[in-house]
């Protein structure tokens, strides 16, 4: 019998063959320590799935080690960025290099940062945005970042014009002898700590008579809600409830309030309070109205497309079924998310992208910004309009779209949680187009790179992505490096690898930033077959 397991032997030394070569390509790459064939020897490596060879780890540390000192020479942010990504993705996180590296990123971020917080504080200052420049100059106290924001000239002149914005506006109050005036007076004047001010504490007593008036009237009326909502005036300033609580009118509010709940007696004052002032940090929130569900059913339907590719395990399904939408509030990260968006919209305004993807009538249009079917309506202006948002939450002028990337249960849970940092470059995903974050346009892309938690449910992540001056590519094996290099140290900001056109498939969009990517939905779906 015929032992199929044999390997011809024609093939056995075209296998010996191709080991040679590659390891003649990666003894070169090594005695001249050039970077690009360092890295097409290992994309050689990978596409041949050869096994490791002992020339791979020296040239893995040789180019780790070259990208990170190339980065720290540039101090550019999206190259040290990419060095250390690329660090991190070999596991060589324990050398000098990529402290350096780590160190050098985090100077270029904090000047970076440095610069525009004092732009804000000029702009806030110039239009009299106190929140904004509250929140900045706060930030200039910060022991550990707020050092060299403190020391510029710009940050005692806007010390000077919160604290002249502030009082102008308790002398409004005054003069007007609004309710509502002095309440918001007296608020924002403690908000920013001017507590101080002689024009703050005459205002004080002018409302707490306010209040107390307000209380009694709620009272004499009975009326649940109205007194709930001004006791609830009270329990928010710690001061104006100590002094309250020696006043009969404070004292027969609450009687009056536990009567109306027809509370026991047993119920003392204290937890009547704690009730009222009860409240708590929503990190996501279930999005339960049917309408919104239908939406995001309907998205996942407009843009799936059942087909095949070489990244898809199992059967491919004929549907993906909503579960359940999530929408996940992670400040930090939106933070960052913002700032790396204004700095692309900022190069976009000297050099507009020349590939738009907002073309509704061309083949071109982002499949996630076309109009659905049933609603007629775009997905983004569905959620602009459920949640009463004054602007749009994408702008589409700067390439900013709404786009999938299929994740696992773990990473899902962890987003869900509010500890996740977006960092989803890897494996998964491939290289094709370099070490980046990849996305896409279609459910039926995404939703390759998805595994089942014991529910059956799988997860996708719908995220806000910003790819500004975006590089087209329909080449079949395109050159990697030179596509990273354009994103990271040349003009553009992302990469539109377009597998639909070469093979019908799917196109895929990739960011080299993670701050240029926020997941703002999480959908659990089910995949029916």
């Amino acid at each position: 019998m015929k032992d199929h397991t044999q390997v011809h032997p024609v093939i056995m030394q075209a296998i010996m063959k191709l080991v040679q070569v590659l390891q003649q390509e990666l003894r070169a790459a090594l005695e001249t320590r050039d970077r690009g064939k360092l890295t097409d020897g290992l994309e050689m490596l990978r596409y041949a799935k050869v096994a490791q060879l002992p020339e791979e780890d020296a040239a893995v540390r040789t180019l780790v080690a070259i990208e990170l000192e190339e980065a720290i020479r540039s101090r550019g942010e999206l190259e040290l960025k990419q060095a250390l990504l690329s660090a991190h993705q070999y596991e060589h996180r324990a050398s000098r290099l990529y402290k350096e590296a780590l160190d050098t990123l985090q100077q270029v971020l904090e000047e970076k940062r440095v610069e525009q917080m004092v732009r804000q504080l000029t702009d806030a200052a110039t239009r009299g945005d106190l929140e904004t420049l509250h929140g900045l100059l706060q930030a200039g106290k910060d022991k550990t970042t707020g050092t060299t924001l403190a020391a510029r000239p710009e940050y005692a002149e806007a010390e000077a014009s919160l604290k002249k914005l502030v009082r102008s506006a308790l002398q409004r109050a005054a003069a007007s002898c609004s309710r509502s005036a002095v309440r918001k007076a007296c608020a924002q004047a403690a908000h920013y700590g001017f507590m101080d001010l002689p024009e703050y504490q005459r205002l004080v007593d002018l409302r707490r008579q306010l209040c107390l008036q307000n209380l009694q009237d709620a009272t004499n009326r009975k009326e649940e809600e109205a007194l709930q909502a001004h006791l609830q005036e009270f329990i928010e300033e710690p001061e104006l409830l100590e002094w309250a609580r020696k006043e009969s009118v404070f004292q027969d509010a609450l009687k009056a309030y536990k009567e109306i709940l027809k509370l026991p007696a047993y119920f003392e004052d204290e937890q009547i309070l704690s009730k009222i002032s009860a409240s708590y940090t929503v990190k996501r929130e279930q999005l339960k109205d049917q309408q919104l569900r239908e939406v995001f059913q309907e998205m996942m339907d407009a843009t799936y497309r059942r087909i095949r590719t070489k990244d898809r395990r199992g059967d491919v399904p004929s549907r993906l079924v909503v579960q359940e939408a999530i929408v996940v509030q992670n400040l930090p990260n939106f933070v960052e998310y913002m700032r790396r968006r204004e700095d692309i919209r900022r190069q976009c305004t000297d050099r507009p992208p020349a590939m738009m993807l907002n073309d509704m009538d061309s083949r071109s249009v982002c499949k996630t910004f076309a109009k659905l079917p049933t609603s007629g309506k775009q997905f983004h202006a569905v959620w602009r309009d459920a949640r009463n948002l004054p602007v749009d939450p994408i702008d589409t002028q700067i390439n900013e779209y709404y786009l999938f990337h299929g994740t696992r249960p773990e990473a899902a849970n962890a987003i869900t949680e509010g500890d996740f940092r977006l960092d989803l470059a890897g494996s998964n995903a491939g290289t094709l187009y370099g070490r980046g974050v990849y996305f896409s346009e279609s459910t039926g892309k995404s939703d390759e790179y998805a595994t089942e938690d014991t529910r059956g449910w799988c997860c996708m992540l719908v995220c806000r992505v910003t790819l500004g001056r975006v590089l087209y590519t329909d080449e079949e094996y395109p050159d990697t490096s030179a596509l990273v290099r354009q994103c990271t140290r040349g003009d553009h900001h992302s990469v539109l690898g377009d597998r639909e056109k070469i093979r019908s498939t799917f196109r895929e969009m990739i960011v080299f930033d993670t701050d240029q990517a926020y997941p703002e939905f999480l959908v659990w779906y089910t995949r029916e077959h």
